[in-house]
C-alpha cells in the first residue's frame, strides 16, 4: 500500500524530527554538563581577547565617529586619514583616563580600605555597646548580650580574611601580565574593527543574506538593531550613569565631612548599574559602617542618598538612557530577581539587557508574523 505524503505531512515530519532532535542533543548537554562547561571555558579562554576587543570598539564606537565627523568638517585629510586620527584620538583618551584611575582613584581606595580594617576592632566595640542596650530594651541578660557578641564575631572574620587574602596578591604576578598581554591583543583588535567596521559590517551583512532567506535575514538585520541598541543605550548608558552617581557620591561625602570617602563612592556607584535594588544595596552597607562611626553621619547619608536617587532616576537616567528597553517595570523587576537568582550580582546587572533581547526578538518575529497574515492590532489606552 502506497502513502503518498502531502506538502502538510512533510512539515509536520520535519517539525516533529527537529524537536526530537533538539530534545536529544538538549538532554546529552545536561547529562555532560561539566565537559560542556569546560569546552565552552577553553573556547572563551582562547577567545577572550578577541571578544574583549568586540567590547572595547563598542565602546569606543560613538567617540570615535564624533572625532571622525570633526575631523573631516575641520581639515582636508583624506576619509581614511580622519578615520586613522580619530581611532588614535580616542584610544589615547583611553588610557589617559585610565591611567588617571590608577594614580589618583586607585591609591585612595586601598587607602580607605586600610584604614577601614585597621579600625575595626573600633567599631566591634560601638556594635557591643549597640548590642547591650538592644538588649536592655529587649530584656536579654548579660550573659545572652555576651553569647550573642562571641558568636557574631563579625569584625574580627572580616579582619582575618582580609589580612589572609592580601599576602596572595603578591602572587598574582602572572595573572597580571597574563592580563596585559590578553589587554594589548583586545586593543590591537578593537582599533581594526574601528578602522573597517563599515567593511566588517557589510561582510556580516552578505554572509547574512547569502545563508538565509530573505525572511530570515530581514529578522536577523532588524534583531541586530535591537541588539546594538540595547547595548548602546541600557549597559554604556548605564556605565555612564553610575560613574557619574559615584563622583557625586564621592564629592557629597567630602563636603559633609565622612571618613573613607573613596570607598563608599565605589560602592555606591557599582551597585548603581544594578536596576531596582542596586540604590538599596550599595547605601545599606555604607549606612551601616557610618552608624557605628557616628550616627548622625548615618542619617545624613541616608538623606543624602535618597535625595541622589531620585535626581539619578528623574533626571540623570532619562537624559542619559532616554526610553531604552521599551519593556514595563513588572519584566524589570522579573529579569533582575531571576538573574540575581542564577548568577548573582553580575546576574541581576546583565539580567535586564538579557531579557531584553529576548523581548525584542520575540517582539519582532511576532510583528513580521502578524504583517505576513495582514493582521493590525492596536493597543488599548492604558495599557
Amino acid at each position: 500500500m502506497k502513502v503518498e505524503i502531502n506538502r502538510y505531512m512533510r512539515r509536520k515530519i520535519i517539525i516533529y524530527s527537529c524537536s526530537l532532535g533538539f530534545a536529544i542533543i538538549l538532554f546529552t548537554l545536561i547529562n555532560h554538563l561539566d565537559s560542556v562547561m569546560d569546552v565552552i571555558s577553553r573556547i572563551l579562554s582562547v577567545l577572550g581577547p578577541f571578544l574583549f576587543g568586540i567590547a572595547i570598539a563598542f565602546l569606543m564606537n560613538k567617540p570615535m565617529e564624533w572625532f571622525d565627523r570633526q575631523f573631516r568638517n575641520r581639515t582636508s585629510l583624506k576619509p581614511g586619514k580622519c578615520r586613522l586620527l580619530a581611532v588614535l584620538t580616542v584610544f589615547v583618551l583611553m588610557i589617559l583616563f585610565i591611567t588617571l584611575s590608577f594614580s589618583v582613584v586607585v591609591p585612595s581606595l586601598l587607602d580607605s580600605i586600610r584604614q577601614f580594617v585597621n579600625s575595626l576592632t573600633d567599631y566591634s566595640s560601638t556594635l557591643g555597646r549597640y548590642i547591650n542596650y538592644l538588649s536592655d530594651a529587649i530584656g536579654l541578660s548579660p550573659s545572652q548580650s555576651e553569647t550573642l557578641i562571641t558568636q557574631l564575631d563579625l569584625f574580627p572574620s572580616i579582619s582575618k580574611a582580609v589580612q589572609q587574602y592580601l599576602p596572595r596578591i603578591a602572587d598574582m604576578g602572572m595573572d597580571v601580565v597574563k592580563f596585559l598581554m590578553n589587554f594589548l591583543i583586545a586593543m590591537a583588535a578593537a582599533a581594526y574593527i574601528l578602522l573597517d567596521k563599515e567593511k566588517l559590517l557589510m561582510g556580516l551583512q552578505k554572509l547574512n543574506y547569502s545563508l538565509f532567506s530573505t525572511d530570515a535575514a530581514n529578522y536577523l538585520t532588524l534583531y541586530s538593531r535591537d541588539v546594538q541598541h540595547v547595548f548602546e543605550q541600557y549597559i554604556v548608558g548605564n556605565l555612564i550613569d553610575s560613574l557619574i552617581v559615584g563622583l557625586i557620591t564621592y564629592v557629597g561625602c567630602l563636603l559633609m565631612g565622612f571618613p573613607y570617602a573613596p570607598m563608599f563612592a565605589f560602592i555606591v556607584g557599582v551597585t548603581n548599574v544594578i536596576p531596582v535594588f542596586g540604590p538599596f544595596l550599595g547605601a545599606i552597607p555604607v549606612i551601616i559602617i557610618l552608624l557605628l562611626i557616628k550616627p548622625w553621619y548615618a542619617v545624613m547619608f541616608a538623606i543624602f542618598i535618597l535625595i541622589l536617587q531620585q535626581i539619578d532616576g528623574n533626571v540623570l537616567k532619562p537624559i542619559i538612557l532616554g526610553d531604552k528597553l521599551g519593556i514595563s517595570g513588572f519584566w524589570i523587576l522579573f529579569s533582575v530577581s531571576v538573574g540575581g537568582s542564577l548568577f548573582g550580582i553580575l546576574g541581576m546587572f546583565l539580567g535586564v539587557p538579557v531579557f531584553a533581547l529576548i523581548y525584542a526578538g520575540i517582539r519582532d518575529l511576532a510583528e513580521m508574523r502578524l504583517k505576513e497574515k495582514n493582521i493590525h492590532l492596536e493597543e488599548k489606552a492604558g495599557t
